[in-house]
C-alpha cells in the first residue's frame, strides 16, 4: 500500500492529538513503523499496516494509504469489514439478541 502523503498522515496525527506512540499502540504497530511513514523513510507498507493505521486513527479507508491494485482495494475493504466487526464483537454488539 502506497502512503499518499506523508504530511497528510503528519497532520491528521497533529489534528487528532495524539502522538506517534499512542498510534503505534492502538494499531498494534512498532513506533519505528509509524515513525519511517511519517518522516519519509519508507512511502508503503502492507495492507494489514495500513488499515491498522487507518482504523486507529478513525479515517476512511483510503484516506491515507493507496492500495497497489484493484485486488489490494479489495481486501482492505474486507479487512476493514472484519476489524469493525471484531472491535463490534470486544464491545459486546453481538446482534444475536
Amino acid at each position: 500500500m502506497q502512503l499518499r502523503s506523508r504530511r497528510a498522515l503528519a497532520d491528521y496525527i497533529d489534528l487528532l492529538g495524539v502522538s506517534e506512540r499512542q498510534l503505534a499502540r492502538s494499531a498494534g504497530l512498532s513506533h519505528s513503523t509509524v515513525n519511517h511513514l511519517v518522516t519519509g523513510r519508507r512511502n508503503s507498507c502492507s495492507l494489514r499496516t495500513a488499515v491498522a493505521i487507518e482504523r486507529a486513527l478513525d479515517c476512511p479507508p483510503g484516506l491515507l494509504f493507496s492500495p497497489d491494485t484493484d485486488a489490494d482495494r479489495l481486501a482492505m475493504y474486507r479487512l476493514w469489514a472484519d476489524s469493525e466487526a471484531k472491535a463490534g464483537e470486544r464491545a459486546g454488539g453481538h446482534g444475536d439478541h
